[in-house]
């Protein structure tokens, strides 16, 4: 038996080499703001779950104040009981808003989104201070 041969290595014309080190030397001046703005993203997005998460655990004491079973919200959700359960205790778990109207309505309640507007942050006033006379200034 013989060894197969490795694939040939990819070689670049100088003018793909010039290409290359100009896409490399573009993305690195963006980094900073392509950074900034993941970071942005994902907060807004653990913010969002963040909610959804606090939704799911209302809904979880619903389900306990009637003694509905996960069993039974099961079959009323048609979903299976380890996902349930991983929804009510997992804090990784991928709860949706489709999954939380689904649960709300097999308990016998409606969910509410609502879109309002944030507040807006208060104007910060910065106070410049009024020179002080002096007792000849004010004489005069």
């Amino acid at each position: 038996m013989s060894n197969p041969k490795p694939p040939p290595k990819f070689v670049l014309t100088p003018e793909q080499r010039m290409i290359v080190e100009e896409v490399r030397r573009l993305a690195e001046i963006e980094k900073p703001e392509i950074l900034a703005e993941g970071r942005r993203v994902f907060a807004a997005e653990e913010c969002v779950n963040g909610r959804l998460k606090a939704v799911m655990s209302i809904l979880k004491a619903v389900r306990n104040s009637q003694k509905v079973t996960l069993d039974e919200l099961a079959v009323r959700t048609g979903m299976t009981k380890p996902y349930l359960s991983k929804l009510e205790n997992d804090t990784e778990a991928n709860v949706t808003i489709n999954t939380l109207y689904r649960i709300a309505d097999a308990l016998g309640h409606d969910l509410q989104v609502s879109v309002i507007p944030r507040p807006q942050p208060a104007k910060v006033v910065t106070r410049i201070p009024r020179a002080r006379l002096t007792s000849q200034e004010k004489a005069s």
